[in-house]
């Protein structure tokens, strides 16, 4: 290992770094992909290992982008979305993922970043430097035409191209993007790449637009979603649809882009991935028009600023708590220790103490708990958080749980 350097990406080496997590992920990449990729994942959001001296052959990867995350309450806070982590098939078992992974927290705490995330293509892995599944989403597949129990508002819709769509949805999304925990900013190059030409699972490609225009204080919203053959036969054609995402600020425009989305000729199915709470299927007169075909985990966050993650946030309840916190991953950052929070639906204040704890947990626990998705009474019963007594988990229960639970309709 003494033949490693860790450190920040060369000047002119970004195809190459992206190559390490490429193979790692086993894809096939076009260069059309790389080079989007490349616009919204700039050469100094990259930690890079190399083997001979900075200047030899990279072996390992990992990236970040700059995200502002929605947490419970409306607010935001900075995060850095964690990505193409990957170690060349060569080099594994090495230790070289845990040095890239601390250098890149060590840069993320020297920049006052307070909470990192990702979504995991290991996730126990990712559980034992700190990060707690946060999020979950159900993936359905409604039939066309199916009823709903009251009639859909009455709204203005229109079809957009992509390429023009860049002018329009990003305010919409803006004022959306306080309703649910868990949802991230987007710069003006993530919205260029997600309504680009490259089809890529950032996005990109060809998507019908519609928009909901706005109604009153509604600022209306939007759908993108794409339509695909189900069959063969020319004469008697049938159509699938596949939803990219549903944006609304409001009960209402969600549910008038619904009713447009199950209302589309010629069209037999609609597939779309929701949040545990999406009200869909309540609008549903038959439940069971609503297929469930899957369900998935999606955000995982790591705190790496107690005191001022837990600042940032808003509770459900009053609570006046001494929580512990252990951090195995990095040990003498400020997510370890014992902090007081003292907190309720107008705010929080949270402060290093030397008092003892009344609710134990590890940094992934409370990462779990952080946007409100996760019972602390449900980790509690898996041995995942301690108290002084069920009254003080109720209390954490009652506190972190948010509504509407959290959902991240961004790929990163």
């Amino acid at each position: 290992m003494d033949n490693i350097t860790i450190g920040p990406l060369a000047p002119g080496r970004w195809l190459d770094s992206f190559e390490v997590s490429r193979i790692g992920f086993g894809d096939r990449v076009a260069p059309e992909v790389a080079e989007a990729e490349h616009q919204v994942l700039v050469d100094d959001r990259l930690v890079v290992a190399t083997e001979g001296g900075p200047d030899g052959n990279l072996v390992g990867t990992c990236g970040s982008y700059p995200f502002a995350m929605t947490v419970p309450g409306g607010g935001s806070i900075p995060v850095a979305g964690v990505t193409n982590v990957g170690v060349l098939p060569t080099h594994r078992r090495r230790g070289i993922f845990r040095r890239l992974m601390q250098r890149q927290h060590d840069d993320f705490a020297a920049g006052g970043v307070p909470v990192a995330v990702l979504n995991a293509s290991d996730a126990s892995i990712y559980g034992r430097i700190g990060y707690g599944m946060a999020s979950r989403w159900n993936l359905v597949r409604v039939r066309s035409g199916a009823a709903f129990h009251t009639a859909a508002p009455t709204r203005d819709l229109r079809m957009m191209r992509s390429a023009d769509a860049t002018e329009v949805l990003p305010a919409l999304y803006e004022a959306a993007r306080p309703v649910r925990p868990g949802t991230m900013s987007r710069s003006a190059a993530w919205w260029e790449m997600l309504l680009g030409p490259t089809e890529m699972w950032k996005g990109g490609g060809h998507y019908e637009v519609v928009v909901a225009g706005p109604d009153g204080d509604d600022p209306g919203g939007y759908a993108l979603y794409r339509s695909s053959s189900l069959n063969v036969d020319p004469f008697a054609e049938q159509l699938g649809v596949v939803v990219r995402e549903v944006v609304a600020a409001t009960p209402a425009t969600h549910a008038a882009l619904w009713r447009y989305l199950l209302d589309i000729d010629l069209v037999q199915t609609v597939e779309a991935r929701l949040a545990e709470d999406d009200p869909l299927l309540w609008h549903l007169v038959d439940p069971r028009a609503l297929g469930p075909q899957g369900s998935g985990d999606y955000l995982f966050v790591r705190i790496l600023d107690v005191p001022v993650a837990l600042c940032a946030r808003s509770y459900s309840a009053d609570i006046d708590i001494v929580m512990g916190v252990s951090d195995h991953f990095r040990p003498d950052g400020a997510a370890a220790g014992s902090f007081r929070l003292q907190a309720g639906p107008g705010g929080a204040s949270c402060e290093p103490t030397t008092a003892e704890p009344d609710v134990v947990m590890g940094v992934d626990a409370l990462g779990s708990l952080y946007l409100g998705g996760v019972d602390a009474r449900v980790l509690a019963a898996a041995g995942r958080v301690g108290g002084r007594s069920p009254a003080v988990i109720d209390a954490v229960a009652r506190a972190f749980r948010s509504s509407p639970a959290p959902f991240c309709a961004t790929h990163f």
